[in-house]
């Protein structure tokens, strides 16, 4: 057996689908999982794709995530809400929130939704995707079990708290077409999700990712894991961590910090929190207006000269587009191990 098989996306995401369902989800909650899952997939991002099915149903099996939990909306103007997740599906509750931020901001211009007991929301790339489809700007980030560190300091208390910021593009690419700017990113060097996966491997990862837990810098995934990921522009990724924090988990009145347990862990809620600003470029910009200047904007960066003879200068989120247009033709690589997973838990019971 091939180690990559090669699945048609609506395949794969009706797998997806039935396997969230088998766990207890509804059927619209579990296509709206499995949507962002897929689409992770799709721009390339596996570490955040499918790979997960397994994990978030052992935690709906160990009953530390609710499959049918209420999700509560808390309209408190109309530009605010608060959302309350019940410790259900993380995906669930997020896509709610941008559902009503997405609607605030086509109301009144702006918005800012914040999520409490939540779970793992995935990236932040599908929520962008999908806000920049909707042709609205979205910035989004999501508190994170403690990975780091305070800058300084030697005890975890940070997560990586990953940040997005998504546009709606018009200028087409020649081999996806549309070019939205998503910008996807967490705080550290890199996310450990690629380091869990290098893990699985066997493979080393980059000097610099991380520390072993004496504070020596490591090559081994899983020293570095059981130590210290270091933050992106050292004081500056630790700022940008604790500003993603604050916007997220203290002003949603949920967990922040090192309240926030490890999604790994099956003794309890995860407690995540996330937040959404939408905003309506169509309130400030005719939308052929905005048109215009994204597609000279995106121009000027296109058309520096490489630093390499050969090399492209790419946007945020360029490479995504294009790996989602070719795998929407081709298929997704899925790994043969983690499809046999999904295509279990995706049998009628």
């Amino acid at each position: 057996m091939s180690s990559i098989e090669t699945v048609a996306e609506t395949e794969l995401s009706a797998l997806a689908a039935r396997a969230f369902e088998n766990a207890g989800l509804s059927a619209a909650d579990a296509a709206v999982t499995a949507r962002h899952l897929i689409l992770m997939d799709l721009m390339g991002v596996s570490t955040h794709g499918v790979h997960r099915i397994e994990q978030y149903v052992k935690r709906i099996q160990a009953g530390v995530v609710d499959p049918k939990a209420p999700i509560i909306v808390d309209d408190r103007a109309p530009a605010l809400a608060l959302v309350d997740g019940g410790n259900g599906q993380g995906h669930v509750a997020a896509q709610r929130a941008f559902d009503v931020a997405l609607e605030k901001a086509k109301t009144v211009g702006i918005s800012f939704v914040a999520v409490r007991r939540s779970g793992h929301f995935g990236g932040t790339a599908s929520y962008g995707y999908l806000a920049a489809q909707a042709g609205m700007i979205l910035m989004t980030g999501t508190g994170a079990s403690p990975a780091m560190a305070p800058f300084g300091g030697r005890d975890l208390k940070v997560g990586n708290n990953p940040f997005g910021c998504a546009a709606p593009g018009s200028l087409a690419d020649p081999v996806s077409g549309p070019m939205p700017f998503i910008l996807d990113m967490a705080q550290s060097v890199a996310a450990r999700g690629k380091m869990r996966k290098l893990r699985d491997a066997g493979e080393p990862m980059p000097l610099g990712w991380a520390l072993d837990k004496d504070g020596n810098p490591t090559t081994d995934p899983a020293a570095g894991l059981d130590g210290f990921i270091q933050f992106i522009g050292g004081h500056k990724g630790y700022g940008m961590a604790l500003m993603v924090d604050i916007l997220s988990g203290l002003l949603s009145g949920g967990e922040y910090l090192d309240q926030t347990r490890q999604m790994w862990d099956e003794d309890g809620p995860q407690g995540t929190s996330h937040f959404f600003i939408a905003l309506d470029p169509a309130r400030l910009l005719d939308v052929s207006e905005y048109d215009r200047r994204m597609a000279d904007f995106r121009d000027r960066i296109k058309t520096t000269a490489p630093f390499n003879e050969g090399g492209e200068v790419l946007m945020p989120g360029e490479i995504e587009m294009r790996n989602l247009a070719e795998r929407r033709a081709k298929g997704i690589p899925v790994p043969a191990k983690t499809l046999a997973e999904v295509r279990l838990l995706a049998e009628p019971a």
